[in-house]
């Protein structure tokens, strides 16, 4: 059925005003820097002014006004941004982002005349040619700079071109950035005049969704939902392994509840035909219809790798099976390598602390 299934398919200011509004409008600092107004459902801006947030939004503008411009997307995310469950934020917590840019080797270089602190010795002596050489052809094809001090606090950032972000968010060619992006981060900027990356990081949360309906059993719980969207991105990653915190999926979905709410419920709801939610749990048909249409909306890359797991003879044609071993060989075939990598562009030093401090936190969560 599923063999037959599968060839069916291929500082920031909130207006007032938004509130009565099902997409809320942010009001961004008069800047030339600030190219883009940013829309998001309002009960996901709802919740980025609650608590929840780690840093305040001045502070990530002035991050971003260090750096070079010529930024197509703009976003920050993770512990060092919103709580996680058992975590506070201190002076030693890491704000994470990530930045695309139509040309890396200029924002390099403009990036090394203005902050060439950032880069080791090394990197620095090689130039913004070998920069974006390593950037663009190797790993998930990011560049980060990590372990940089920054008012009172620490940021990391990645750079990518906006071609790679575009395929990623599209195709999920290596789900690291857009695996990023099926949770909630703090969009920052987006160029409105590429149309085509609005519709790629809407296609991206639709396709999440659709991937971890077909993970899913008939009965779910809305947080088992999120648990699964989260743990895409992790599925085959070797920092899971070693290096990462082991309930870092769970602490990341309790203390965000409401911001994955907002990105993902209306989805939910539009299913309609398929899904019936309730207050305590979802049910949705796992009818040969209904998974047709899910395995129709998944990205290209994965529904590739799907095809060739479902005929092969080890198959044992379940689809959640199949789906989890696919997702987790698109993340591997990139992490890995991206891992590798971080080692260089951090140099020695930096490369020894930040491993430090994983593994910290990493034996910290088996206690």
């Amino acid at each position: 059925m599923v063999l037959s299934a599968l060839k069916m398919i291929s500082s920031l200011r909130i207006s007032p005003t938004c509130f009565n509004n099902s997409i809320c409008r942010l009001v961004i600092p008069t800047s030339s820097k600030f190219k883009s107004t940013v829309y998001l459902p309002t009960s996901f801006v709802r919740g980025i002014t609650t608590d929840i947030q780690q840093k305040d939004y001045p502070y990530f503008y002035r991050v971003l006004d260090s750096l070079p411009e010529n930024r197509s997307l703009a976003f920050a995310y993770g512990s060092g941004v919103f709580k996680q469950a058992g975590r506070a934020w201190t002076k030693n917590s890491m704000s994470d982002f990530i930045i695309a840019t139509d040309n890396p080797k200029e924002w390099h270089a403009e990036n090394m005349r203005i902050n060439p602190s950032h880069y080791p010795p090394t990197i620095r002596a090689l130039g913004p040619s070998v920069v974006s050489h390593l950037q663009c052809n190797y790993g998930a094809k990011i560049y980060f700079n990590t372990l940089i001090p920054f008012e009172d606090g620490m940021i990391k950032y990645g750079v990518l071109s906006t071609e790679h972000l575009l395929q990623d968010l599209s195709d999920w060619s290596t789900l690291y950035v857009s695996g990023r992006l099926h949770k909630p981060v703090n969009i920052l900027e987006r160029d409105r005049d590429l149309p085509e990356l609005k519709t790629a990081l809407i296609k991206n949360l639709d396709s999440a969704l659709h991937t971890a309906m077909l993970c899913l059993p008939e009965s779910f719980t809305e947080k088992e939902l999120y648990l699964v969207l989260t743990g895409l991105s992790y599925s085959g990653d070797l920092r899971m392994l070693v290096g990462e915190d082991k309930n870092k999926v769970e602490n990341i979905v309790s203390a965000q509840m409401e911001l994955f709410k907002g990105l993902y419920m209306d989805r939910l709801e539009n299913m309609a035909d398929s899904v019936q939610i309730s207050s305590d749990k979802i049910v949705q048909n796992k009818d040969l219809k209904a998974i047709c249409k899910h395995m129709d909306n998944l990205p290209v890359n994965l529904k590739t790798l799907l095809s060739k797991e479902l005929s092969s003879e080890k198959s044992k044609g379940e689809i959640d099976q199949s789906i989890n071993a696919c997702v987790s060989q698109i993340v591997q075939r990139s992490s890995t390598p991206q891992a590798v990598k971080g080692l260089v562009s951090a140099g020695p030093i930096k490369a020894t602390k930040y491993s430090l401090a994983k593994l910290k936190k990493m034996f910290k969560s088996l206690k």
